[in-house]
């Protein structure tokens, strides 16, 4: 599946915890140009009027920002998704009385007026998120109708009303999560335009590996028009680590954009991580060298290990832990020595780790546990 004959790949903005900035934004773009990637995808969590307050509009002064910036990516080759995410509030009610010959109830006028409203002030596509609701449709709606299906017909009525195939976040948006509602991705398929774009994450909400064989059965549960929106990166959902490693696990997927860490720097690397290693024969040595561009000292390579990718799977495995002196000393270095715009970015990963070694050795005692602890995990350290 191609958006005008190209391959849908890019950056999403869209996790928890942390908003970029415009310049953040400008920057992401030119690197998304560098890497021949063609899509930025703006959904954050924590802009308000994304997600919580949905119906209100937002200031002039956001406007001209979103216009510029509409422009400065359409200028470098780049296409801008505009996303919201109506599930908390949203009347769904009124999908069964909505009628295309007359006038659009109430909180469809207003998702539609946004929507038109952003493509008029330079957007090139828009989305629907229903990612991360409750699962309580059936408690909050009495109707004659499934959620899967109600999902499916309001994203349909917005692409008619806007003239113009729309992306689509499902509520479920992975094998991990059907069990939360077994019948939702079929009767959301059973009604979904055909040229309506889902995205999903794949087997997991962090897949290990997603290959032809995932988008085939993707295909067959949801629609064959996909992306995959990919959370390998991501550490919203863990905010204490972070990952860094080459992009495996993915060669020859086309359609997937990645929704990272929100911090600028280690995003831009990131972007240029995936680039160089996601069809590689040699992942690791082509990740090496990227990093050294990005001037990371050669310390990390010592540490690197616990740095390289999540735990996967609703039952990830517990490895062994092995530290040694060099470990400890790379660690000093990086966290003392070590000065530029992605060190400060990374310092309360690599001062956690050393801090997690320390307690793991048994080199902390008690004060110092506390100290550097939450209360809750210090009790626990302590008392057991």
């Amino acid at each position: 599946m191609k958006r005008n004959n190209k391959i849908l790949n890019g950056y999403i903005e869209g996790y928890y915890g942390r908003l970029l900035t415009w310049e953040d934004r400008h920057r992401i773009i030119l690197n998304l140009k560098k890497n021949k990637m063609n899509f930025y995808f703006y959904a954050p969590k924590e802009d308000e009027k994304h997600r919580l307050n949905w119906k209100s509009n937002y200031k002039i002064e956001w406007t001209k920002k979103f216009k510029k910036f509409c422009h400065f990516a359409n200028k470098n080759y780049v296409k801008v998704i505009i996303g919201i995410s109506p599930g908390y509030s949203f009347d769904f009610s009124e999908i069964l009385n909505f009628n295309s010959k007359n006038k659009m109830t109430k909180d469809l006028k207003i998702l539609y007026q946004k929507f038109q409203y952003f493509l008029d002030s330079g957007a090139n596509e828009i989305a629907l998120l229903f990612d991360d609701l409750p699962n309580n449709f059936e408690d909050n709606f009495n109707l004659s109708i499934s959620e899967g299906s109600v999902h499916a017909k309001l994203t349909n009525q917005l692409s008619s009303l806007l003239n113009k195939s729309i992306f689509v976040v499902p509520r479920i948006y992975s094998d991990q999560l059907i069990y939360e509602d077994k019948n939702y991705l079929s009767d959301f398929k059973k009604h979904i335009y055909k040229n309506v774009i889902c995205f999903y994450t794949g087997k997991n909400i962090v897949s290990k590996s997603i290959n032809n064989n995932t988008i085939k059965k993707i295909s067959k549960i949801l629609s064959p028009n996909l992306v995959i929106w990919d959370n390998f990166y991501s550490n919203d959902y863990c905010p204490r680590r972070i990952f860094l490693g080459p992009f495996v696990g993915r060669a020859g997927i086309e359609n997937i954009m990645i929704n990272p860490t929100g911090l600028i720097e280690t995003d831009l690397l990131i972007l240029d991580i995936i680039k160089v290693t996601k069809n590689s024969l040699k992942p690791f040595e082509e990740w090496k060298k990227i990093l050294k561009k990005h001037n990371v000292p050669v310390q990390f390579f010592d540490i690197c290990k616990f740095f390289l990718k999540p735990d996967f799977g609703e039952s990830p495995v517990l490895n062994k832990v092995e530290t040694s002196k060099k470990i400890l000393l790379s660690l000093d270095y990086l966290i003392w020595n070590w000065k530029s715009p992605l060190s400060r970015e990374w310092y309360p990963f690599l001062l956690g780790l050393k801090h997690d070694i320390k307690i793991f050795t048994n080199d902390f005692n008690s004060e110092r546990i506390v100290k550097t602890q939450t209360k809750a995990l210090a009790s626990y350290l302590i008392n057991n």
